[in-house]
């Protein structure tokens, strides 16, 4: 169920398809309504096959052209996400529903339009619904046209995209707790005995997530010692288990996934951070952005604690998570290296810790107060004048409350 649950989610021809096949469909029966139905349609929408043919030829050319534009603005914005935001960001358009029907709507409409005007015959004398039918469908598509244009314009601002990825981050967060609140999950210190069979990876690649369900069945007990999105190569030792044949429920590919891997969607806010930082395209404003939308993340992350991810049935699984404390080095770390010459930037990671604070478990407070001078530990305060000190210096005080 999880292989064809992340199927879905990273198959991006499925609605197009879809949409394709559907138009087939309607040619079908619009062609069967033209040959055996005519007599119930009002003699005003009864058009002569030359007109029909006209018509199917002028919205196949429209369309077709409407589609290469639509194609050629999602590479436009393929390519701004891929250098401007971050390479890992692109799924979060390429997998957005809403694109895709719309793709799948300008195929749709192509389909029906060429296939009804391949069948086009002199035996059909007056075309009935097939003249309206193409009409109707115009209309949605150029309705279709529009919202993609909205949509294109809101998915190109940064704002909008660290929003989603926030928005994915709450959702898996949530996912998690309410888990462990229903009593699926647990959390535990020990991730039990070692089990007699060990599990391997079937291929190299990025450990994407874990059939829980599959495995725990059976009446058969794994451990996985990586975490998810972790790099694995085949034939490595990832855990053990008291059966064997237990792969089948490791989903490994060839890049991470956000399915179940939080640390993924913080590294992807992160990239964003770096990349607005960076002096080509200088922009902290967005890298201050990103790191509060982290820091909101990692508050409400801060609720659970530390421990084995523990899912229970006939069997268990006993799943490795990253320690808070090394979650939040794995964040801040390219920050504090790349961002320690702007002021702001370090301010708004001090910030962020702040917010982190607000909800934290005792135990991830004193990690934040361990780690906060190590994000102030590269300046050089003596070179900093008055106004900065103090600005810097009050950040830090406000972190450490």
């Amino acid at each position: 169920m999880q292989k064809l649950k992340l199927l879905y989610r990273e198959t991006n021809w499925w609605w197009p398809l879809l949409y394709g096949l559907g138009g087939a469909m309607l040619t079908a029966i619009v062609l069967t309504i033209d040959l055996y139905a005519k007599e119930l349609f009002p003699s005003d929408w009864k058009t002569t096959l030359g007109l029909a043919q006209t018509i199917h030829s002028a919205v196949f050319t429209g369309l077709l052209t409407m589609m290469t534009f639509t194609f050629s603005t999602i590479l436009v914005v393929l390519t701004t996400y891929s250098s401007q935001f971050s390479p890992r960001t692109l799924p979060n358009f390429i997998e957005n529903r809403q694109v895709q029907h719309i793709f799948g709507v300008f195929i749709g409409t192509v389909t029906y339009s060429i296939t009804m005007l391949f069948f086009m015959r002199p035996s059909l004398k007056d075309s009935v619904v097939a003249s309206a039918v193409a009409v109707i469908v115009v209309l949605i598509a150029i309705v279709a046209f529009v919202a993609f244009v909205h949509i294109v314009s809101q998915s190109i601002r940064v704002t909008t995209l660290l929003d989603r990825l926030h928005e994915e981050g709450c959702m898996l967060i949530e996912e998690h707790t309410n888990a462990i609140e229903a009593g699926r999950y647990q959390l535990v210190s020990d991730n039990g005995t070692n089990h007699p069979f060990g599990v391997t990876a079937t291929q190299t690649g990025y450990l994407q997530a874990v059939d829980y369900y599959l495995l725990i069945k059976s009446d058969r007990h794994v451990v996985i010692d990586v975490a998810i999105g972790s790099y694995v190569t085949q034939g490595q030792r990832i855990g053990n288990t008291t059966q064997q044949d237990v792969e089948q429920g490791i989903i490994i590919g060839p890049t991470r996934s956000a399915e179940q891997d939080f640390p993924f969607v913080i590294q992807k806010l992160t990239e964003v951070a770096l990349r607005a930082i960076s002096p080509g395209i200088n922009d902290p404003n967005t890298a201050r952005h990103a790191m509060r939308q982290i820091g909101d993340l990692l508050r409400r992350y801060t609720v659970l604690k530390d421990g084995h991810l523990l899912v229970s049935g006939t069997g268990t699984v006993v799943m490795s998570r990253l320690t808070f404390a090394e979650l939040l080095y794995l964040t801040f770390y390219q920050l504090r290296h790349y961002g320690k010459e702007d002021i702001s930037v370090l301010a708004t990671m001090l910030e962020s810790l702040e917010i982190m604070k607000r909800s934290a478990l005792p135990e991830h407070r004193i990690s934040i107060d361990q780690f906060i001078p190590f994000v102030c530990s590269e300046v050089d305060w003596s070179s900093l004048n008055e106004w900065d000190r103090r600005h810097l210096e009050q950040a830090e005080q406000k972190a450490r409350l």
